[in-house]
């Protein structure tokens, strides 16, 4: 068995060569420039591209064909992972391509998993499937723990500038504008089927990220000391996440390994310079 995962999966070097997984690229596109999120953008200066450009950047997820050639490359069943199907093509891309998989190998086992989150949630459900392989639990098996783990799994964020979001139509620019004048930063979340929503706001970056780590310890209360993991993807801010690590191994007792990654090219597109994810 092996995993496949669209390149919104947070996946540093280390965690790619722990999970063992293969990645869709999705393309990004910044003032008429095409970027491939296969792992070689240069992330401080493709921010700095989507800052000097007035248009908002635009992504395509990969064909059904890359997704085929993809499956087809590896042999045995396979777990995808794509960000949610509210937020990209991706999913149902992935879809026909473990199809056009199928027809050459009609035996072959494929299951797609709408993260119904991005960035670090994916980068979760990668990880918890390669831990379930690798303690070799059946594909049915896996499947069942998976699904059942997505209904409980959170995704938060706090984002140090909405200026993208606004660009993509995602918050509208009133918000953004009286956000900036009171350095107010919002804290949003995954609504549990993959749109964003807002949970609560605070004035400056620093109280935003403290909210946030507030949110994790309420979810995370009752569980057993050190029993649970989370993502932390951060981009283009390794001080800031170092921070909030801090944070959440001094408020949430519950939170035992902390897994932290710099954000992949299209996370970077929407966490945005200084953007903090987290996943659990």
């Amino acid at each position: 068995m092996f995993i496949l995962a669209d390149s919104c999966c947070d996946l540093s070097p280390e965690l790619r060569e722990r999970t063992g997984a293969l990645t869709a690229p999705l393309t990004i596109t910044i003032s008429g420039k095409d970027y491939i999120d296969d792992g070689s953008i240069d992330i401080p200066a493709f921010i700095d591209a989507m800052k000097a450009s007035s248009e908002p950047g635009r992504s395509a997820c990969p064909s059904p064909d890359q997704y085929e050639q993809l499956i087809n490359a590896q042999e045995g069943d396979c777990f995808i992972v794509t960000l949610s199907s509210n937020l990209s093509g991706s999913y149902n891309a992935a879809a026909l391509g473990a199809q056009l998989a199928q027809e050459t190998k009609p035996g072959r086992r494929i299951h797609i998993v709408d993260s119904e989150s991005a960035s670090a949630g994916e980068t979760f459900l990668a990880l918890m499937i390669r831990d379930l392989i690798d303690a070799g639990r059946s594909f049915e098996e896996i499947v069942e723990l998976v699904t059942e783990k997505m209904r409980t799994m959170n995704t938060i964020f706090v984002l140090d500038s909405l200026d993208n979001l606004v660009k993509n139509g995602r918050v509208s620019k009133a918000v953004a504008t009286v956000a900036g004048l009171l350095s107010i930063r919002l804290v949003m979340s995954d609504d549990g089927h993959g749109r964003i929503k807002q949970l609560g706001k605070a004035r400056g970056i620093k109280a935003a990220l403290s909210s946030m780590v507030d949110v994790c310890r309420k979810h995370t209360e009752g569980s057993e000391p050190g029993s649970r993991r989370l993502v932390l993807s951060y981009c283009n801010c390794p001080e800031r996440a170092a921070l909030v690590r801090d944070m959440i191994r001094a408020k949430c007792p519950a939170i035992g390994e902390i897994i932290m990654t710099p954000t992949s090219g299209l996370s970077s597109m929407y966490a945005y310079d200084g953007g903090v994810v987290i996943a659990y």
